[in-house]
């Protein structure tokens, strides 16, 4: 079933106060500027859809590591200063650590990383991090905390393995209602656009097949997203949320671009963006 689920009225008890998408964007530029670090345009259209993650789960359990907390798994792992910068202004995590990423003798890799506290599972190897997310939800049901929920972070580049299809498969067999699966859809990946790799579309569809309710949203509206949250977490049926995404959203000369997957900010760029991000 494919569902518009933006149309809806989000069900008010699930939907909880969020940071400002522009803040952790910010945020991001002055990680990845001081690190000389790469995955930019991962990180920046990802910010949507993990503010309205972070913003969906009880935020009190995950910084107690309560055993009934809910679990956000970031398997689209390039987008850790994303993660970290979004964690922060959740206050999850001091300001100033981020002045630490990608430093020799830090924790903040610049691949998402478990030693990090409240990060609940390392990214190094693409495509395993919904597996690992169906094996949360099933423990989380048999423990007795069914209205605990998991979320998973996916990109449509990941998706393209195979092993994601395979932990598809297992979530609807034990229809883990707690589960919710949201893609990144910036159409590229690693090194050129997606659907010049594998062509997932229609991509909706594809979910539908495997028996999913689906709700394709605008990626950079926290609130679709966070309503969609809320209705499928509702359902009867596992989710996906498919937000369509730019990337590199909110860097003028980066957007859309596949070459700022692995490039770096120098100055003149950094500082356009800061500007940019300064009108919004």
């Amino acid at each position: 079933m494919i569902d518009t689920m933006t149309q809806s009225s989000p069900p008010a008890a699930r939907i909880r106060p969020t940071v400002d998408p522009t803040a952790v964007r910010r945020s991001i530029l002055g990680v990845l500027y001081r690190a000389k670090a790469s995955h930019l345009g991962s990180c920046m259209s990802a910010v949507e859809a993990l503010v309205a993650m972070y913003g969906f789960v009880d935020i009190d359990k995950v910084r107690a590591k309560a055993p009934d907390r809910s679990r956000i798994i970031v398997s689209k792992g390039h987008s850790a200063a994303a993660v970290y910068a979004t964690m922060m202004h959740y206050g999850l995590m001091p300001p100033e650590a981020l002045e630490t990423y990608h430093n020799d003798t830090s924790m903040l890799t610049g691949h998402v990383n478990h030693c990090v506290p409240c990060v609940e599972h390392s990214t190094g190897g693409l495509g395993h991090g919904l597996a690992v997310a169906a094996g949360c939800a099933i423990s989380l049901r048999n423990h007795g905390h069914s209205d605990s929920s998991v979320l998973v972070l996916t990109g449509d580049g990941e998706i393209q393995e195979g092993s994601v299809w395979e932990a598809l498969l297992l979530v609807r067999h034990h229809r883990l209602t707690n589960l919710i699966t949201l893609v990144d859809n910036n159409g590229i990946g690693g090194v050129t656009h997606s659907a010049d790799v594998i062509n997932m579309k229609p991509l909706a569809q594809r979910f539908a097949g495997f028996g999913f309710r689906v709700a394709d949203v605008d990626g950079h509206d926290v609130k679709a997203i966070a309503q969609a949250l809320a209705e499928l977490r509702r359902g009867q049926d596992p989710g996906v949320i498919i937000c369509n995404t730019v990337k590199g959203k909110g860097v003028p000369s980066a957007e859309d671009q596949p070459i700022w997957h692995y490039r770096p900010l120098n100055e003149a760029v950094y500082k356009e963006a800061i500007a940019h991000l300064a009108k919004l």
